[in-house]
């Protein structure tokens, strides 16, 4: 659990402010991978699906992160589509109405951990399935602009499992005590107020 907690806070305190659309050298798997993670909104959303997951348990630890990354890739596939045939003022409206799903993902994902309400498992698939297709769509539009678009898709479908595959421990452990488990709802908390401080500095 000391592990958990040491690697979460290593990854808060050195991955970026909210940048849905972090552009780094685009060329391939690198970027797709560290696109979920350097980005703090991204990190913690994609962290958050696997610690609720983890909270609910049975089936849910993989039905819940199956449904997020399966429905990121479609609507990382309708990125690339709106971002090879619309016209920059359309996509620049798209990147708002973006932003603000991903920001509605921080926030809702940590409400749901600091509740600590084990919500039905197809009611949470609906959740976060809407949640991985505003981050599917931040994913795509860049896609375009990758060497090799594959390897770029590969690379944020991989880093977003290995985040779940992270929060789902860290749900598991932070779940075996009471103390571990009102932390746990206080990272939820944490996660909620950042959120909120995404939306009031967009």
């Amino acid at each position: 659990m000391k592990l958990l907690l040491s690697l979460f806070i290593v990854f808060f305190i050195t991955t970026s402010n909210v940048n849905a659309h972090t552009f780094t050298g685009m060329i391939g798997f690198y970027d797709g991978i560290s696109h979920p993670v350097l980005g703090l909104d991204h990190f913690l959303a994609m962290v958050s699906v696997g610690i609720i997951s983890a909270q609910i348990g049975g089936r849910a630890i993989w039905t819940i992160p199956s449904t997020f990354v399966s429905i990121m890739i479609f609507g990382g596939l309708f990125g690339i589509t709106i971002e090879m045939n619309s016209i920059f003022t359309i996509i620049e409206h798209i990147y708002i109405i973006i932003e603000l799903g991903i920001i509605a993902s921080v926030f809702l994902l940590g409400l749901a951990i600091a509740i600590e309400k084990k919500l039905s498992i197809n009611f949470t698939m609906v959740f976060v399935g809407i949640f991985g297709l505003f981050h599917g769509f931040a994913h795509g539009l860049e896609m375009p602009w990758a060497v090799n678009p594959i390897l770029f898709a590969l690379g944020f479908a991989t880093g977003t499992a290995t985040l779940h595959i992270f929060g789902v421990g860290i749900g598991y452990f932070f779940t075996k005590s009471l103390i571990s488990s009102i932390f746990l709802r206080l990272i939820g908390l944490s996660c909620a107020l950042y959120g909120v401080y995404l939306f009031y500095n967009i």
